[in-house]
């Protein structure tokens, strides 16, 4: 049998650096007098020529409403009043995206097949990238309103941060893009996770030194080590250091090149420098360290790609990987708001934060600032590589040959359409629930080790297109019968360093979100297991996910995606042991603020329910799923085809728990959660030796409950009516926090009578404790809910035999619990009465 159960016993490998190496020899050397005198070849002046193109209608998109050829004389009447956008990160952005065109198109030129996408961390710099895309055509491939012509130019220069147009950052709206640019620290575990699996691919990454002051961008450093050169492809991090954020010098911006190289080669990579150098003091001097930029990193691009060519060699066709392999990233030094104005009377600007968003804010109104503006988009010079004579018919390609020779022919080689990007979901081959459901005899399982045995055979049947992401808790969380069939996936492992296993454990649930949002992305499929206190760490990352997943979804050309699955298990209610830290079910909430066609949460009740729900989300697409659990062992209520048709219908009556099948019950009980519909069903039995007619009620997906229309899993009126009644007293016990289930009910009509239901949960009430106790500690135990469903009772129905006798009862319920809470002080664990199966 196959095994990834490893010990990881093994001293650590030992690094390829030379024990006696200086510091600064470690900066990475190349040729660049190869490249300088051989510019045709490396295509040189076309990217010059590229990027002042890029550069030009960057600024244009900012600025300009009208007028982008300048084919008259500019007026204020050109100019957007509402000037948004960042240009500061621009003509950088434009420079890496231009020379990635020029590397695939060289290699195209030798016969070789390279597939790249371009992600990047400066989301706001979306100008320079739609200006790029828009050159290469993947813009009037995408959306035929903006034609390679002046007309569709216009057009597309006004669609900037106009209504109705393109935001100011990149998007899903955005050709080729992989990552929502809201939120900084994720670029680059995206750019690792798109290349996982896929041997092919290049994901050229840019950092902004902004972006890298966060704590995801720095362990996102680490994720190398997680790729296995043999079956994946490979990331090129850049790290643009432009020296300056919002209002402040960054952090890499005050720092030399020996400390960078301290930094980064500690973390495992081959560092090369690529430096524009001091401000030039006049045009010529521009324009020549323009030209030794572009010289520079075309020779370092050549190196980085044949150093990971060299990497991934040695992995697949001569067997024999290097041992922690050195993966080439380039440090790219240039001013802030490169080839901007230089200084108003009040700022300077290139080289300075004051270029990081608008540098001339009242270009529209103020005389100065206009006449600025004119000269920056004059100083690009763009008559010399636009021919003035396709202009005027508005129906032609008006930009000469020369300035986009970087261009790779193959259409389906350009970054923007790169498949991968944006239509390459292939479904995976899955086993039927029920192959790997517990047997009908059965009476106690534990929900996650249930689910471990599908996933195994999920594993098995998809070797190359899913994978698990999980922190440092997949053993304890009792997911390790997958390491039945594979095994732990980090190639700085002595145990793990060259197979390639399915399951990456990282203790940076930012890093690991992030694999997982461009392993999805880019067309695979995966899972994310944590503790439940903890998972709340990527909540801002799943609401930019669904962000970006909604405008996917009503973007026309974007194909869906595998849905984003969470399983979140060692629970409040079994955390007594770890305290109040580890008591947190607040992801739920979180959910419920997103789109809620988008969402889906289910809480199974036992393990086949689990089992079920897990084949479900494995299969659905453009969802974001939350399966909540225990890993405890906890009693089997259902048979698998009653777990079928449980999940299936999202809730249902138990009819062999409630009272004559549910019929004509006193009160409804409600179990939403493992632990709280154990108690349900004691509470059940309790109330019905003292003669209460008791309905059963269980739900597996939360969604149900919402108003109809809200959600597409939103029970009908006559559907809720028919599970809840219309004026029957109801008592829910939930896993979570109560208002998250009376956000639900809130627009039912039934809840507007607010003394029909009573919803118990999670009131934070958590400490170091028994099992049992922290049920009683939150007021979600048995014995309350025995002692709340007498209440409802006696409320509704005052002249019964249940009302004369509530006084009576509701003391005896309430004595229990005091008798309970004495027994567990004494003996320090929870006794028998409340600890036995109650099935």
């Amino acid at each position: 049998m196959f095994t990834g159960h490893t010990e990881s016993l093994a001293p650590p490998k030992p690094s390829q650096l030379k024990q006696d190496v200086q510091l600064a020899d470690l900066a990475v050397k190349v040729d660049t007098e190869k490249v300088a005198a051989n510019q045709e070849a490396y295509q040189i002046q076309s990217l010059l020529e590229f990027q002042r193109l890029a550069n030009y209608f960057s600024v244009a998109q900012i600025f300009l409403r009208s007028n982008a050829l300048q084919s008259r004389p500019l007026t204020k009447d050109d100019v957007k009043q509402r000037l948004l956008g960042h240009f500061g990160t621009c003509p950088g952005l434009n420079l890496t995206y231009a020379h990635l065109l020029a590397l695939i198109s060289r290699e195209e030129a030798k016969g070789n097949d390279l597939k790249a996408i371009y992600v990047t961390g400066p989301g706001h710099g979306a100008p320079a990238v739609l200006s790029c895309l828009y050159l290469e055509g993947s813009m009037s491939h995408f959306y035929p309103q903006y034609p390679l012509t002046s007309t569709g130019l216009e057009k597309f220069v006004r669609a900037f941060s106009w209504p109705g147009g393109f935001p100011s950052h990149v998007n899903s709206e955005t050709p080729g893009a992989i990552h929502e640019g809201g939120e900084l620290g994720y670029a680059l575990s995206v750019a690792y996770g798109s290349v996982m699996d896929k041997p092919e691919l290049l994901t050229v990454c840019v950092v902004g030194d902004g972006e890298s002051e966060t704590g995801p961008t720095a362990t996102a450093w680490h994720a190398h080590k997680y790729l296995n050169p043999a079956e994946s492809g490979a990331v090129l991090p850049i790290l643009h250091v432009n020296g300056f954020k919002i209002s402040e010098r960054t952090i890499p911006g005050a720092m030399d090149d020996l400390e960078l190289l301290a930094l980064y080669t500690g973390y495992g990579y081959q560092v090369r420098f690529v430096e524009y150098g001091p401000l030039a003091k006049d045009e010529a001097e521009s324009e020549e360290k323009l030209l030794q930029l572009n010289i520079n990193l075309a020779a370092s691009m050549e190196w980085a790609y044949e150093e990971i060519r060299k990497i991934q060699k040695a992995a697949r066709e001569d067997k024999t990987p290097i041992v922690k392999p050195r993966w080439p990233m380039i440090i790219l030094r240039t001013p802030k708001g490169m080839t901007g104005p230089r200084a108003t009377a009040k700022h300077q600007l290139e080289g300075s934060y004051h270029s990081h968003q608008v540098p001339l804010p009242a270009a529209f109104k103020d005389d100065a600032e206009f006449e600025m503006l004119v000269r920056w988009l004059k100083s690009y010079k763009i008559e010399e590589l636009i021919d003035v004579d396709k202009i005027s018919d508005g129906t032609s390609w008006f930009v000469k040959e020369s300035a986009l020779k970087i261009v790779p022919k193959a259409l389906d080689r350009r970054p923007g359409m790169l498949k991968e990007s944006y239509a390459g979901y292939q479904p995976l081959d899955l086993p039927p629930f029920q192959k790997c459901a517990l047997k009908d005899d059965v009476k106690m399982a534990s929900l996650m080790k249930a689910i471990a045995v599908y996933l195994t055979e999920v594993v098995r049947r998809n070797p190359n297109s899913f994978r698990i992401f999980s922190p440092d808790e997949f053993e304890s969380n009792k997911l390790d019968g997958v390491f039945d069939a594979t095994i732990r996936q980090f190639q700085w492992d002595p145990e793990t360093s060259a197979p390639g296993g399915r399951v990456i454990e990282m203790l940076s649930e930012h890093t690991l979100q992030g694999f997982l949002q461009g392993y999805l992305l880019t067309g695979r499929h995966g899972l994310f297991p944590s503790y439940e206190a903890f998972i709340g760490i990527v909540t801002t990352m799943i609401e930019q996910y669904a962000k970006f997943r909604k405008v996917a979804q009503e973007t026309k050309w974007r194909e869906p995606v595998a849905s984003l699955n969470y399983i979140v298990t060692s629970t409040l209610w079994r955390q007594e042991h770890n305290g109040f830290s580890h008591q947190n079910p607040g992801l739920i909430g979180n959910l419920l603020t997103l789109p809620r066609h988008m969402t889906r949460i289910y809480l199974p009740p036992d393990a086949n329910c689990a089992v079920s729900v897990m084949a479900h989300c494995l299969n659905s697409k453009d969802y974001v799923n939350l399966i909540v659990g225990s890993k405890a062992d906890t009693p089997c209520f259902l048979t698998v085809d009653e777990a079928e048709k449980h999940c299936i219908a999202g809730l249902s009556v138990w009819r062999k728990y409630s009272t004559e099948d549910g019929v004509n019950p006193d009160v409804v009980l409600v179990g939403i959660g493992v632990e709280v519909t154990v108690e349900i069903i004691a509470a059940a039995k309790l109330l019905q030796k003292e003669g209460v007619r008791v309905r059963v009620v269980n739900v597996v997906d939360l969604m149900t409950l919402g108003e109809p229309g809200s959600h597409p899993h939103a029970l009908s009126p006559e559907a809720f009516n028919g599970i809840f009644g219309e004026d029957l007293p109801v008592v829910i016990n939930f896993h979570g926090y109560p208002q998250h289930v009376q956000s639900l009910l809130f627009s039912r009509n039934q809840s507007l009578g607010r003394k029909r239901f009573e919803i118990l949960g999670y009131i934070e009430e958590g400490t170091t404790t028994t099992p049992w106790s922290m049920l009683r500690l939150n007021q979600a135990d048995r014995f309350t809910i025995s002692e709340r469903a007498i209440g409802l009772i006696a409320t509704k129905k005052p002249n019964s035999a249940t009302a004369a006798r509530a006084a009576e009862l509701q003391g005896w319920f309430r004595h229990q619990n005091r008798l309970q809470e004495r027994y567990v002080l004494e003996n320090g664990a929870d006794s028998e009465e409340v600890s036995a199966p109650v099935v």
